[in-house]
């Protein structure tokens, strides 16, 4: 048991999104979701000990393995912007790169997930969404600017710009192009 409870918790770490009952399953190679939900008790009451620093949250996605709240001003400046999943940034990314932008589009760019994440996103300040018909229109806050330490979506362009410049020179110079 002990061994198939490190392997969960190695899964939850390296997860970018949620895991979801049947995705710990695989991972641990076992048929019967209820000694998976079991072992998710079971680790969870491990983490609840004072002296453990991450907790387990259950998501309307799955399972997430977080910093205990109290812990987090310790320890956020060692990994500046972790507190958003990798799904969470990519969503707030096109957002910022794309602002207004419609929810309608986002979802079609990035799939259902993409509510659950403009949910989240709006409840922590980073999104402000206006109903504009049947869908709404997404734009970035002043928070979000002040989180990443930007002045301006301009600015959060350019340097998103610069990016993809320098990515796509690194290319060329590992795979150039032959002259005709």
């Amino acid at each position: 048991m002990d061994e198939k409870k490190s392997r969960m918790e190695a899964a939850f770490f390296l997860a970018e999104e949620p895991l979801e009952k049947d995705e710990i399953s695989d991972v641990l190679n076992l048929g019967s979701m209820g000694f998976v939900e079991e072992l998710i008790e079971d680790y969870q009451e491990d983490l609840e000990e004072s002296h453990r620093g991450l907790e387990l949250i259950r998501t309307e996605n799955g399972y997430e393995l977080k910093v205990k709240k109290d812990h987090l001003e310790h320890v956020s400046h060692l990994a500046p912007h972790q507190d958003l999943n990798e799904g969470q940034l990519r969503t707030l990314s096109l957002i910022a790169y794309n602002a207004p932008l419609e929810q309608a589009d986002l979802v079609e760019i990035r799939g259902n997930r993409a509510y659950q994440h403009v949910k989240e996103l709006v409840n922590r300040g980073f999104v402000d969404k206006e109903k504009d018909g049947r869908t709404a229109v997404l734009d970035v806050t002043d928070f979000f600017l002040e989180y990443f330490d930007i002045d301006s979506v301009d600015e959060f362009k350019r340097m998103a710009d610069s990016d993809d410049e320098e990515a796509s020179e690194e290319d060329e110079e590992s795979h150039p192009r032959e002259l005709l």
